[in-house]
């Protein structure tokens, strides 16, 4: 959805999931000039397109607003695409809007969660879970999960015993 050159900046907790399901020469076909890590410091970059993939963070998103906002001080005109994994949130739209980039940045989610690790075991991707849940008391991972569940549903048919401990059992 970002056609021509572009380089693709990765949160580095991405980076190996990413590694599992696409290669190098495949990012060539989709026009990813070079790679980058996310590492929060000003970026040395040729192109006039900027892809991010990262996870719904706001440090993430205040740093990419950092360098929008540093490119059209310098008089540089970039399109900035942000894609969120596995989803994104109204606080991170919100921080865009904040700093008035809200319609310089395009935005997409990339629901990807389950990761195959080996021919039975999948892994749900959400290193935030545990904190935001369970210590935070924040919910906005549940549409996630259950999503996640629902998906393996219907991929392998209903599940044939379900145990459930906790106020988060339900989903």
């Amino acid at each position: 959805q970002l056609p021509g050159k572009k380089d693709l900046f990765i949160e580095p907790d991405l980076m190996s999931p990413l590694d599992r399901i696409a290669s190098v020469s495949t990012l060539k076909q989709h026009d990813v000039d070079k790679l980058f890590r996310v590492e929060y410091k000003p970026i040395i970059s040729t192109s006039d397109q900027l892809c991010f993939l990262i996870r719904p963070r706001i440090r993430t998103v205040k740093w990419i607003c950092d360098v929008a906002n540093a490119d059209k001080a310098a008089g540089r005109l970039r399109r900035y695409k942000i894609i969120f994994t596995p989803q994104k949130f109204y606080a991170c739209d919100a921080v865009l809007e904040e700093q008035g980039l809200f319609e310089d940045v395009t935005t997409d989610e990339w629901e990807f969660y389950l990761l195959p690790l080996d021919d039975d075991i999948i892994s749900l991707e959400l290193p935030e879970f545990f904190r935001d849940s369970f210590l935070a008391g924040d919910q906005r991972w549940m549409r996630t999960v259950s999503s996640s569940l629902h998906r393996l549903h219907s991929l392998y048919g209903p599940f044939s015993k379900v145990y459930g401990i906790g106020r988060f059992s339900k989903v």
